[in-house]
């Protein structure tokens, strides 16, 4: 039997402060780092990292902010070959020792905020990126590695665990560089760019930006977190051209804009779950450009995304495959017929860790999403196949009540459910969140006007805030435990 070959590429940040030292790498507060400057100081990181051993681990936990030095602290595990779980900071403390176990990790690597948090773990090996630092270092040329083999898993990131236990997803090499070269053949993004960083780098919109930034030679800006008043200063003034955001954050930029950003600023790239088409036309009215598009972590960032020149004519979509991703719709013969999103490309995960079932089926990757083609081959998302409504043999999909009850005057946003009925096996309910009282019975008449009957919510419930992920996504099970 022939052995597989094994592709390898040269270590990409080597590769990029050899091509362009001088060109700005990352922006943090008010440093600045070059690409030569940002490879010495990962080194400066990796030295550390040896003189406390760490090269013999295979897998690293790491915790922190979005800082430089969890940008420098990632980058160095990524250059001694260590793989890295990614551990989202908002989770309690039995999610992460959940995550800890799962991954089989016996060294964590966190910020000293995280310090008491972690108190309890008697079994882990606990190094903060302070002490980190103060420790004494090694030579670690040896440990460096020259070349990356493109599928060796470098970054593991635990689903959000929007339903059941959450699952550790590998990404290797492969995954990111097909991600990145799909999104550049796609986007207009360019080496002159300055993409803004305000999303975790513990999840894969972070992450994918770090590694674009090697592969394009862009800068990153970073923020330690999402502050809008601040990120809209810095757009007018010119100090970001691309900015990912999810829906939320795009909305809090909007509440705060008031006047036309910089001529530099090009556009932003919208994921992490659906939006509504009164925020795109304002945003159209605002001048400001949005990218909508779709992928997960499991794809390592998007798949799918809306070009520019498409943005008006197919709004609501989140545009075509990119140009490595094929995708199809389970049993779909023509245009508009809704079903599971399939996807293949070399950007989908190996595997799930510790879970030996395949998840793909003869090459194709199943979602868990629902959506259709249109008659050009744009793809609307409808919802998670979890998340469908079956109501007297009929298929409620829930974003599509959604969008129309964000319409209704002062309806901030929304959230729609299945509740079992004896009748129907399911109902639908909505939460809304309001900025001022509504009349119920209006809004009964105004969806009633805009849908079929058996779609109309049997009951509102009004609350302050719906539940969401930190990357913003909602958590429909916690609202199912409420009605």
């Amino acid at each position: 039997m022939p052995l597989k070959k094994v592709c390898k590429m040269d270590n990409w940040l080597k590769k990029r402060a050899s091509l362009t030292p001088k060109r700005m790498a990352l922006s943090y507060h008010e440093q600045n780092w070059t690409f030569a400057e940002l490879q010495q100081a990962v080194l400066e990181t990796c030295t550390h990292l040896v003189g406390q051993k760490v090269q013999t681990a295979k897998r690293v936990a790491v915790l922190g902010n979005n800082t430089s030095q969890l940008y420098f602290t990632i980058l160095a595990l990524q250059q001694l070959g260590i793989e890295m779980v990614l551990i989202n900071k908002n989770l309690a403390l039995p999610e992460i020792e959940y995550q800890l176990h799962d991954a089989n990790v016996d060294l964590l690597i966190y910020e000293d905020e995280f310090q008491s948090k972690l108190q309890p773990l008697k079994s882990m090996t606990l190094i903060s990126l302070n002490d980190l630092h103060d420790s004494i270092s090694a030579d670690a040329s040896s440990f460096i590695k020259d070349e990356f083999n493109l599928d060796q898993v470098t970054s593991i990131m635990y689903t959000s665990g929007t339903t059941g236990n959450p699952k550790g997803v590998m990404q290797t090499f492969r995954n990111h560089w097909s991600s990145a070269i799909g999104a550049d053949l796609n986007l207009p993004v360019t080496a002159k760019d300055t993409w803004i960083c305000a999303v975790p780098l513990f999840h894969i919109s972070g992450f994918s930006i770090m590694m674009r930034s090697l592969i394009y030679g862009m800068n990153v800006r970073l923020y330690e977190h999402f502050n809008p008043e601040l990120i809209n200063q810095d757009l007018l003034n010119g100090k970001g051209t691309i900015i990912s955001v999810v829906p939320y954050m795009l909305k809090k930029l909007l509440s705060l804009k008031d006047s036309d950003y910089s001529e530099k600023f090009s556009y932003m790239l919208l994921g992490g779950g659906a939006i509504d088409r009164k925020t795109l036309e304002i945003c159209k009215d605002s001048n400001i450009n949005v990218i909508q598009s779709y992928g997960m972590t499991e794809t390592a960032s998007q798949v799918v995304a809306l070009n520019l020149a498409d943005a008006i004519r197919k709004l609501g979509s989140v545009g075509k495959p990119l140009f490595p991703v094929s995708l199809k719709i389970k049993g779909a013969t023509k245009p508009n017929q809704i079903g599971e999103i399939l996807l293949k490309a070399d950007n989908i995960t190996p595997g799930y860790l510790n879970h030996s079932a395949p998840i793909t089926n003869n090459g194709w990757f199943a979602t868990g999403d629902l959506g259709y083609l249109d008659a050009d081959g744009f793809l609307y998302l409808k919802s998670r196949l979890s998340e469908l409504i079956i109501s007297g043999g009929e298929n409620i999909y829930p974003l599509e009540i959604e969008n129309v009850i964000n319409q209704f005057p002062n309806i901030i946003e929304s959230a729609v459910v299945g509740k079992a009925d004896s009748t129907w096996d399911a109902v639908p309910v909505a939460f809304i969140v309001t900025d001022s009282m509504i009349n119920l019975k209006k809004l009964t008449a105004y969806l009633t006007s805009n849908l079929a009957k058996y779609k109309v919510p049997k009951k509102f419930i009004v609350v302050d805030k719906l539940p969401k992920t930190h990357n913003g996504k909602l958590q429909r099970k916690k609202l199912q435990s409420q009605i």
